[in-house]
């Protein structure tokens, strides 16, 4: 046992060394640079260093994957032969490619059997995540130690696991927020510190990457025997835990002080840090929806390879998780706030509404996912919780009616501000044509005019063969259609009125 450790530990050593020095080679090779005669020897190296991790594991590389290597040689070659830029992007997409399929026929040899689907490669660098975290757990091995050396290696395994999950938390920070940027900037030399941070994480991304894909590979490649020895799924001790979920905590508190500070503390705050008001508040959403569905799956996945005691979570990791969603839900109210922002000074879109009830129903699910930690910890039962509320919310969503309830929306603000997109508000679906209408009575002339026009034409096109076809019956076109049949002489008189107007002002 303690052999077969050994060996793991060593492998594990040597994939990661292999991989440090492809990434620090990555950054040399491609930062800042077009891709030329670096990109075949790259390729080269990549593949040199699978030769390197089989000779160790004395596993012998198939036929398949041999002889895939002359088209990838040929491809990376052509990068350094060829200048057209998409023929270059063709030839990289292509090696990158090739070396997703030796990654999977490296020691099977089944690339014959392989259907349609199985050369679609997009997904399989997800694959790689679990096969890292038992690299790192490998490297990491705590039997034959003692009581300080475990301690040890559980602190330095939470903090190699931690220190990539901070880096692109920051990064989603440091983009959402314009202060919270100005912040971090004054810390670091923003010219020279930026970028070498920037570099850094490209490496560590780099790095990891590489280290999924061989530990994928040879993990693959384990006999039956091992395998069953092998059997026990890897899972985070608490000391891990703590480091990741606690040190993830503590950065996303300091961006919620920000956030109080700021964007709920008032327009003051914000105007003495250099900024107005509109431009703090209309940035960042996304990022911050990427925070959160990232935490989600953070918490997904640790609450699932955690250390149970008696099949219940520890009281640590329960507070710990908790504390993350409650300060999750606080992001997602400030992305929430933003979006609210951006709509009263633009107007609701289909795009803008879906993503306030996007931010309602994530809320929901991270509500379920602490009901599963405390209550019931089945897998299965949080995934059907999930589709069922996932399935609510299509419900709700068709009973709703939301392009009424944007037309109603928009042109209410158009009362309170004058400000209404006429174009916009026309290419509405027919669920909105008989709130849509009420436009015909606004107050501005020109506008109601032009959306008078767009009426016009909108009902000569509904009457297109495409839309007669009994294929395309449909209850609110049909509702639509007798809407503006019954409303076409009004119209028709405002069917040229932007000619009109170029035309008066070409006189």
């Amino acid at each position: 046992m303690r052999t077969l450790q050994s060996n793991a530990l060593i492998k594990a050593g040597l994939i990661t060394g292999v991989s440090l020095v492809l990434g620090l080679l990555f950054d040399y090779f491609f930062y800042a640079k077009i891709p030329g005669i670096a990109f075949p020897l790259y390729v080269v190296l990549v593949v040199a260093g699978l030769f390197a991790v089989a000779g160790f594991s004395n596993k012998q590389i198939s036929k398949e994957a041999l002889l895939l290597l002359v088209p990838l040689i040929f491809f990376s070659v052509m990068v350094f032969v060829r200048s057209s830029a998409l023929l270059t992007f063709l030839n990289v997409v292509a090696s990158l490619l090739l070396l997703l399929v030796i990654a999977e026929v490296s020691f099977d040899g089944k690339l014959k059997n392989f259907f349609i689907a199985d050369y679609i490669y997009f997904f399989l660098p997800f694959k790689f995540i679990f096969p890292l975290f038992q690299t790192l757990s490998d490297l990491f091995s705590l039997e034959g130690v003692n009581k300080d050396q475990k301690v040890s290696s559980h602190v330095i395994k939470g903090i190699v696991m931690a220190v990539p999950v901070l880096f692109i938390f920051l990064i989603l920070f440091y983009s959402a927020d314009l202060i919270f940027q100005k912040y971090v900037s004054d810390l670091i030399n923003t010219d020279i510190e930026l970028e070498a941070v920037f570099r850094s994480t490209l490496v560590l991304i780099a790095t990891l990457v590489y280290i999924g894909a061989y530990s994928y590979i040879f993990r693959e490649a384990k006999n039956q025997n091992e395998s069953q020895q092998n059997n026990k799924t890897p899972s985070f001790g608490h000391i891990e835990n703590s480091i990741l979920l606690g040190s993830v905590n503590v950065l996303f508190f300091i961006f919620i002080l920000v956030q109080l500070a700021y964007l709920f503390g008032g327009e003051g705050n914000i105007s003495a840090q250099g900024f107005t008001y509109a431009e703090y508040a209309r940035r960042g959403f996304f990022e911050l929806i990427a925070v959160s569905i990232i935490s989600l799956l953070l918490l997904l996945a640790v609450e699932k390879y955690i250390v149970k005691k008696d099949e219940n979570h520890a009281r640590g990791f329960k507070i710990l998780s908790t504390a993350l969603v409650i300060q999750v839900i606080l992001i997602m109210t400030s992305a929430f706030t933003r979006l609210t922002l951006y709509k009263e000074a633009y107007g609701f879109t289909i795009l803008r509404f879906y993503s306030h009830a996007f931010i309602i129903l994530l809320a929901a699910v991270f509500c379920l996912l602490l009901y599963k930690i405390y209550k019931d910890k089945r897998e299965n039962a949080f995934a059907f919780r999930g589709f069922i509320l996932v399935a609510s919310f299509l419900v709700i969503m068709n009973f709703f009616n939301p392009e009424a309830f944007i037309a109603r929306r928009n042109i209410e603000r158009f009362t309170a501000t004058g400000k209404l997109d006429i174009f916009y508000l026309s290419r509405l679906s027919d669920d909105a044509m008989p709130d849509m209408l009420k436009a015909l009575d606004i107050s501005n002339d020109d506008l109601r005019k032009n959306f008078a026009r767009e009426l016009y034409w909108r009902a000569q096109n509904s009457q297109s063969l495409y839309f007669s076809k009994w294929q395309s019956l449909n209850i609110s076109r049909m509702r639509a259609e007798k809407i503006l049949d019954s409303k076409i002489r009004e119209l028709e008189p405002y069917k040229d009125y932007q000619q009109q107007i170029i035309d008066s002002w070409g006189r």
